[in-house]
This record gives C-alpha cells, sequence and structure tokens, in this order.
C-alpha cells in the first residue's frame, strides 16, 4: 500500500469514528509523536483500562469461553475441518 492509499484510509477511518474511538486514536498518535512508545499500563487510554478490566471482571465471573471452544463453534459453523 502506497503512501496516499495509507492516509486515505486513515482519514476516512477517523472521520467515521465515534466520539470514544476519537478520543482514543488521539490518544494513541499523541502518545506516539511525543516519543511514548514503551507501552505499559500507564500509556493506555482510560478508555482501553476501562475494557481491560471489564474483560477481567466478565472472565472471573465465568464469562468467557476459551479459545479451544472458539475454534470448535468457528469450525462448526463454517464446516470447517481440522
Amino acid at each position: 500500500m502506497d503512501e496516499i492509499a495509507i492516509k486515505t484510509q486513515l482519514i476516512d477511518k477517523i472521520e467515521h469514528a465515534d466520539f470514544e474511538q476519537l478520543k482514543e486514536i488521539y490518544s494513541l498518535l499523541n502518545g506516539y509523536f511525543d516519543g511514548e512508545q514503551e507501552g505499559g499500563w500507564d500509556s493506555l487510554s482510560v478508555y482501553q483500562k476501562e475494557k481491560i478490566n471489564r474483560s477481567i471482571e466478565q472472565a472471573n465471573a465465568g464469562l468467557g469461553v476459551s479459545a479451544t471452544e472458539v475454534i470448535q463453534i468457528a469450525r462448526k459453523k463454517y464446516g470447517l475441518n481440522g
């Protein structure tokens, strides 16, 4: 993909993002351009932290599905062998 195509695709995604997505994109881009690329919990946006914490709560409540189960469901649903 060339430079113009990448920029066009990014602009399109930004223009169609909802406000929460836009805030997350803004946070990620600012962190990237400010040199904050180390990663880690503190570099995540509030939205990302909330999603991770909610996922942990769901897993602790037994609401998770193992990867093995997901693969079996997908294979059955789409008629895949394996």
